[in-house]
């Protein structure tokens, strides 16, 4: 798979995560943290770090930064409503960070 795709890829999941409810993303959250789905973002972040494109977090820092608040609530607690949209604001941040990065 090449960087091309896997961003490609992820960016289709960020764009799938800033549409989701706040209501109903704790329903979701394994989808997009849990390296058990091949094309969830974890799993795609995964990929990119052994295929030797680099460290992930210091090309893509905010994203990085998502997946950890991702994972630190995918726990099976249920939060604050403001929790899961501050989520998705910051999936929307990731998304855009994703979609500035020029592929050398």
């Amino acid at each position: 798979m090449e960087k091309r795709e896997i961003i490609k890829e992820i960016i289709n999941g960020l764009e799938c995560l800033t549409k989701e409810n706040p209501r109903e993303l704790i329903l979701m959250l394994d989808y997009y943290e849990d390296t058990y789905y091949e094309d969830s973002i974890s799993a795609l972040i995964l990929k990119w770090e052994q295929l030797g494109y680099g460290d992930y977090g210091s090309s893509f820092p905010v994203t990085a930064k998502l997946v950890a608040k991702l994972e630190s609530v995918n726990d099976g607690v249920e939060r604050p409503r403001e929790v899961y949209a501050d989520i998705i604001a910051l999936a929307k941040d990731a998304l855009k960070e994703m979609k500035e990065y020029k592929i050398s």
